[in-house]
């Protein structure tokens, strides 16, 4: 070989060299510093909750994604615009349709959640469950705050549908016989395009809303509050539109909080290298001081926060 294209060859080499050891670099010092966080929907509650994570997070490069309508992800910034999840220190999944994308991918790095309900019926195995914060509030938490307000409870009706929280219900079932409730099934089903309630709504003392996505039609749950105040019934839900739409008492859960949650576990991860498994979120109690009145609660022994 001449010794000019020696000399080429040499030059080549090490710049090659060098290019490899800088973006070894850069690599490194990304994940280090990089947390993506994809999103179900561009809706309000996830909005919410990711800029709960980034008050969390201000010392971390984190970059939102989205899922578009076939299900991929995207970045709205064109400097990321595909997830490769070797690129990050964590994945953030904000969403039940975020979790079955970050959970069906063939990566080491560790998946954190928010803002799914029932996270165990998308990863069963309670090993790759590692950390997040679900939407699921504790059932026996709620019965002994609905006691608290409504000590005159015997039957606490739930409405739900059976193809998604039959489950739930018999674990509810087994808490409120412990504590002297009887539950009582309103259940859904289909009929003609529209949800038909199969039970009677006027047997419970209470009846409870819990997240279902088959009971989610503004309508629908309007008019089971109407009936259900009717018959002197108070209603109890899970957010403020229950109490905005004549529910007695409802839980709320603050997404931005549970944003806060899921940040301190990434924090927690970045950190030591462990998370410390999925929690319950926080919530607080709000009472509608008009139907509560309304219904004459507080003559019937009914505990309130006025």
């Amino acid at each position: 070989m001449k010794p000019g294209m020696r000399r080429y060859y040499y030059w080549i080499h090490h710049i090659c060299v060098l290019f490899f050891c800088l973006s070894s670099t850069l690599t490194v010092h990304a994940r280090e510093n990089a947390v993506a966080v994809l999103l179900s929907q561009e809706i309000a509650p996830y909005v919410a909750t990711v800029n709960g994570i980034d008050t969390e997070l201000v010392n971390v490069q984190v970059e939102r994604f989205f899922l578009d309508r076939h299900g991929l992800p995207f970045n709205l910034v064109s400097q990321t615009p595909s997830l490769d999840s070797g690129y990050y220190s964590a994945l953030v999944a904000i969403g039940p349709q975020a979790l079955q994308y970050l959970h069906s991918l063939d990566t080491n790095t560790p998946v954190l959640f928010g803002m799914v309900l029932n996270p165990s019926h998308i990863i069963p195995d309670p090993l790759e469950l590692r950390c997040g914060v679900s939407l699921n509030l504790p059932i026996e938490a709620q019965f002994k705050s609905l006691v608290l307000h409504f000590p005159w409870m015997k039957r606490l009706g739930v409405l739900f549908d059976p193809k998604n929280n039959q489950l739930w219900f018999d674990q509810a079932a087994q808490i409120a016989t412990a504590m002297g409730i009887e539950l009582v099934p309103l259940q859904v089903e289909p009929d003609n395009g529209r949800l038909r309630i199969v039970g009677d709504l006027s047997r419970p003392d209470v009846l409870l809303f819990i997240p279902d996505k088959s009971v989610i039609s503004t309508v629908m749950i309007q008019h089971v509050i109407k009936r259900a105040v009717l018959h002197q019934i108070p209603v109890v839900g899970y957010n403020q539109f229950f109490i905005d739409s004549g529910a007695a008492l409802s839980f709320v859960i603050d997404y931005n909080d549970i944003g806060h949650q899921v940040g301190v576990q990434v924090k927690t991860l970045l950190t030591t290298g462990n998370c410390d498994g999925f929690h319950d979120p926080n919530y607080e109690i709000r009472i509608n001081t008009d139907v509560w009145r309304l219904l004459k609660l507080e003559q019937r022994g009914g505990a309130h926060e006025l």
